[in-house]
């Protein structure tokens, strides 16, 4: 990527189509839809999109169980029915008409309402024991694919209708759509939890919902009726020989600075409610960040400058990466680290899809592809992370990964980044070894350092990998190197920040569960454990002094414990 990828104004991008009435249309507003209604369109079906995914979580939340595995599953399937929906959107525009367009999307939405009212189809049976991800697609496309990708398709469809209506002037610009767009997403995002949930039952909520879809129909037919009725007295579209076609190289920019946030979001959902804290709706709140994003980005006027972005996103994914795999007990300052981070991230890749967005007249295409890429980043943390590591790495290899997203600049540094660079790696090294010595089952075992000592290396690797942190700044200019650092950086953490010996590791739809071992002095030697992501359920010492002595819920201390002794 080019260094001044993110620092150029926004391009002012206009149509390519070119109507031989066009200067009447301009003077006469009354052949023109208000943009207004252009906006409400997209706004209303957005929020029925954003509406219906917690909703169907929910229903599917009491068969599955609470795994975080659940929804992330069910939004990659979200993610293809978007997909789908943005590829009929683009297929449509190679009819010429916006007469026959509209009747044939009104179509769509009244065949794809014959799957209504909202229900979890009974036609899979049960879910499978052995293939509960296999159960829960097939579930989630027959109950809810078709109107999902018919609505999905609206934002694309409104667009590009835009985009042929308002010809020029300073409406012209339809990309701004696509915020209102993400706005109404958000709004009904955090309208579930905190209204619709708490103040109405499923029934209701899945009724409402449909009666919903039902409603939207009858204002994209009001829609279309008057798209029609304009469009008969417009003149032929005349297109415009296009100099700027996207190109290979263009298509692959999209597809990966969409998929690199939406994986990223997935990860940062499953280790807040599996490392962090398992609460009610957690899982919406870095869905709501996503569109946030999406808003800022898209929207005319700029809230957040790309300059600015790129800074504070170097400073949130540093700290992130260095923390990670650390339990601490500030579990708000946890959240809010990890939260700052995948915004960051997520809006300096949105921001350069922004920066690389082609004219009107490739929208829905680049629409497809970004589809596409959210669709990728989606399932690679939903059906391949979870087969190809035993661990969830996904998280920490695509915080490093949307550093890319970065401008690389130039390969040369100044000689003090150099040197600043340098002693971080250096330092990131030093953390690991002194963790691992400190912790090492044999040091501890033959106290070569005593209870002082280890004290001692824990305090060193501690400081060494905070200034290690701050040294992989020296690079946040160039993408490439800053990325490489902080590889190195997540690496020296991952290390230093185990302290047990995993013997041996399982990992499923419900979660990660690990078997260990850990030197403790004070229980003889080593214990074995077991444990489901950061929970501990089970703990034995192997010194037959203590083997049989209760530990973790049932040890003394604990309340249980307590009543057992009483």
């Amino acid at each position: 990527m080019n260094a001044e990828d993110h620092n150029i104004a926004r391009p002012s991008v206009t149509s390519r189509f070119d109507q031989m009435t066009a200067p009447d249309m301009i003077s006469r507003p009354g052949l023109r839809l208000a943009p207004w209604l252009y906006v409400a369109t997209t706004f209303f079906g957005a929020g029925l999109v954003f509406m219906v995914e917690p909703l169907v979580a929910k229903l599917v939340l009491p068969m599955l169980g609470g795994s975080p595995s659940v929804w992330n599953t069910s939004l990659a399937v979200f993610q293809t029915a978007l997909l789908v929906g943005y590829g009929y959107a683009h297929l449509l525009q190679k009819i010429g008409s916006l007469r026959v367009q509209a009747m044939i999307h009104v179509a769509v939405l009244l065949i794809a309402a014959l799957f209504l009212p909202l229900r979890v189809t009974e036609l899979l049976g049960p879910p499978s024991s052995e293939h509960p991800i296999l159960w829960l697609i097939g579930v989630l496309t027959v109950s809810i694919g078709a109107p999902f990708a018919a609505l999905s398709a609206t934002a694309p469809l409104v667009q590009a209708w835009y985009a042929r209506t308002f010809v020029d002037g300073p409406e012209a610009e339809p990309y701004g759509l696509y915020a209102a767009s993400n706005l109404g997403s958000l709004l009904a995002l955090l309208a579930y939890p905190v209204l619709v949930e708490p103040l109405s039952t499923l029934h209701n909520q899945t009724l409402g919902w449909s009666l919903g879809y039902a409603g939207f129909a009858v204002v994209m037919a009001g829609l279309a009726i008057s798209l029609s009725r304009r469009s008969a007295g417009m003149a032929p579209v005349v297109e415009v020989e296009e100099t700027t076609s996207p190109t290979v190289t263009d298509r692959a920019g999209w597809v990966a600075l969409a998929a690199l946030p939406s994986s990223l979001m997935l990860g940062v959902t499953s280790y807040l409610a599996t490392d962090v804290a398992s609460a009610p709706f957690l899982w919406a709140i870095p869905l709501a960040l996503y569109l946030v994003t999406f808003i800022l980005a898209f929207a005319r006027r700029t809230y957040i400058a790309p300059n600015l972005a790129l800074g504070l996103q170097a400073l949130a994914v540093v700290g992130c990466a260095a923390v990670l795999p650390f339990r601490l007990n500030a579990i708000l300052l946890m959240v809010v680290v990890h939260l700052t981070a995948f915004f960051l991230s997520a809006l300096v890749c949105h921001q350069a899809l922004v920066a690389r967005r082609p004219a009107p007249r490739h929208l829905t295409e680049f629409y497809l592809w970004m589809s596409l890429g959210g669709v990728v980043g989606g399932a690679f943390n939903a059906f391949i992370a979870p087969v190809i590591f035993e661990n969830v790495w996904e998280y920490p290899l695509v915080l490093c990964l949307v550093c890319l997203a970065r401008p690389w600049g130039h390969w040369q540094l100044p000689s003090r980044n150099w040197a600043l660079l340098g002693m971080g790696m250096a330092l990131a090294v030093v953390a690991a070894l002194a963790s691992v010595y400190a912790y090492d089952g044999v040091i501890g075992r033959l106290n070569l350092f005593g209870t002082t000592g280890q004290a001692f290396l824990l305090v060193a690797s501690r400081i060494a990998l905070a200034v290690a942190a701050i040294a992989a700044l020296a690079a946040h200019r160039r993408g490439l190197y800053f990325t490489a650092s902080l590889v190195v950086l997540s690496l020296a953490a991952q290390i230093a920040g185990d302290r047990v010996d995993t013997t041996q590791s399982w990992r499923s739809f419900f979660g990660v569960v690990r078997q260990s071992k850990m030197w403790v002095p004070e229980l003889g030697g080593w214990t074995r454990m077991m444990a489901h992501g950061t929970t501990l359920h089970g703990a034995q010492a192997q010194d037959p002094r203590f083997r049989c002595r209760p530990l973790v819920y049932y040890a003394p201390e604990t309340p249980i414990g307590q009543e057992r002794r009483e």
